[in-house]
């Protein structure tokens, strides 16, 4: 196979460390705690678990991610009372106030970053996104 596959997969490497970076500077969130609580306004309180699978981000790194959000009062998390092995988790006030404030810096961020690229270049990129994600996914489950 030629040189260009690990070319691309190095360049979507560095293109996604560039993106994580310029969305922390442009919305004053790092993405994968705006991930956790968006996914909290749109589900609602949620069991941990679900919220792990939704996010389909590892469980232990979740936790991690929880907890620094929890101590700063934007979600909140306790015990299921129908079920003491379930921890919940709500997007607390603070944390809806937080995803208000900083939609248009998201939204901003999104057009900036999209603008010049014509439809098909977006729908043609995306194709190959889905398709190298499949891949990794199966990869990751072992398959061949």
């Amino acid at each position: 196979m030629s040189e260009q596959p690990p070319n691309l997969l190095q360049q979507l490497g560095r293109s996604s460390r560039a993106m994580y970076s310029a969305f922390e500077g442009r919305v004053g969130q790092a993405l994968p705690r705006w991930r956790i609580l968006k996914a909290l306004d749109d589900l609602g309180t949620v069991s941990q678990k679900r919220l792990a699978c939704h996010l389909q981000m590892d469980p232990g790194a979740l936790t991690r991610q929880l907890k620094p959000l929890e101590a700063e009062r934007l979600v909140r998390r306790g015990t299921d009372p129908a079920d003491n092995r379930q921890t919940l988790v709500t997007l607390d006030a603070a944390g809806s106030a937080l995803l208000l404030a900083a939609a248009p810096q998201r939204q901003a961020f999104f057009d900036l970053a999209l603008s010049g690229i014509d439809a098909a270049e977006l729908e043609a990129t995306l194709r190959v996104l889905r398709v190298l994600e499949q891949r990794f996914r199966g990869m990751a489950a072992g398959e061949r």
